[in-house]
């Protein structure tokens, strides 16, 4: 999805400005159109670390006329598998004159060593924005941790959760809502706890998005999720970090429910960072914590504001309910 939106604004901007061919390379797309337009003149490719990879040692692509490469999210593709393979293969079939950027909205320092190694020249140029929520993000600790004296299962927090949900929902006609969770295991029950909700007036429409799905049904939600602008309906897109990943969202999202805990500090600014965005942008964030996350979200907030790094920040776990 993110690919395609960068395919759109590269073909917006060539329709108002300079003409130039843009092309996305992925996976889960027919392989031989993608091929056919790759023989064709190409000034822009957009393609995953896999794909560029595969085009690279099948011959099919050439980088000797290559003048800059751009790498988003590069904190996330360092830990795809694909990446540093792909990442060399480039270095080593581009011109020593190609310009490499690294875009990240979080530089945890194990990330920014590992750039260092590669290209020990590279320049940090660290906006405002670095590490940093949106101004007008309202974020909301939401404890699910239960009574003092009640048995703590990962079953009594997730009831917990899905109560403080249904409150949420209930009490709020918001028109849209993202709702991350771990796993997908998790991700099909709260599904199935908005599917059963009966809302007077209001219409409920759930569109998951997680890897569990085929691609085309995931794009198919996203695309909809993302357009659509109803009327007496609330949209949840309930997902795995997979929709926190540079996805604009160009219909704005009302609010984010973080139903679980990031397991990684710095994912929860991408999270939270769905909604509130642009100029002037507003939305809410409300955070489902239970037992020892309750300080860890509270520190992790209070950094952001700050603008500070979360490399020190210890990751959650699923027994940090107890």
């Amino acid at each position: 999805m993110q690919l395609l939106q960068v395919l759109r604004n590269c073909r917006a901007i060539s329709r108002s400005g300079v003409p130039f061919r843009s092309v996305v390379a992925t996976g889960g797309f027919r392989q031989k159109t993608q091929l056919e337009s790759l023989l064709q003149n190409l000034d822009v490719l957009i393609a995953t670390p896999g794909r560029l990879l595969f085009l690279i040692k099948e011959g099919i692509l050439q980088l000797t006329n290559l003048r800059c490469a751009v790498l988003d999210e590069v904190d996330i593709l360092f830990t795809n598998e694909d990446y540093e393979p792909a990442l060399q293969s480039l270095i080593s079939s581009a011109p020593v004159s190609t310009q490499y950027l690294f875009v990240t909205a979080t530089l945890p320092m194990v990330i920014y060593n590992k750039l260092v190694e590669v290209f020990p020249d590279c320049e940090v140029i660290m906006g405002p924005g670095m590490h940093r929520t949106s101004s007008e993000l309202v974020e909301v600790l939401v404890d699910c941790s239960g009574d003092d004296g009640a048995e703590k299962t990962p079953e009594t927090a997730f009831s917990n959760k899905k109560s403080s949900l249904v409150r949420l929902v209930e009490g709020s006609a918001v028109t849209k809502t993202i709702i991350f969770c771990n796993k997908i295991e998790t991700c099909r029950k709260v599904e199935n706890v908005l599917n059963r909700l009966d809302r007077k007036g209001t219409r409920t429409r759930v569109f998951p998005f997680h890897a569990a799905l085929a691609q085309e049904s995931r794009l198919a939600n996203m695309e909809e999720f993302c357009s659509s602008q109803p009327e007496d309906q609330s949209l949840f897109l309930v997902c795995t970090d997979r929709a926190s990943r540079g996805i604009d969202f160009d219909g704005g999202v009302d609010h984010v429910v973080l139903f679980d805990f990031p397991r990684d500090p710095s994912e929860y600014v991408r999270r939270v960072g769905r909604t509130a965005r642009g100029a002037g942008g507003k939305g809410k964030a409300f955070i489902f914590v239970v037992g020892k996350q309750v300080s860890l979200a509270r520190r992790i907030i209070e950094r952001n504001r700050k603008g500070h790094p979360l490399h020190d920040v210890p990751s959650a776990s699923y027994d940090s309910y107890v």
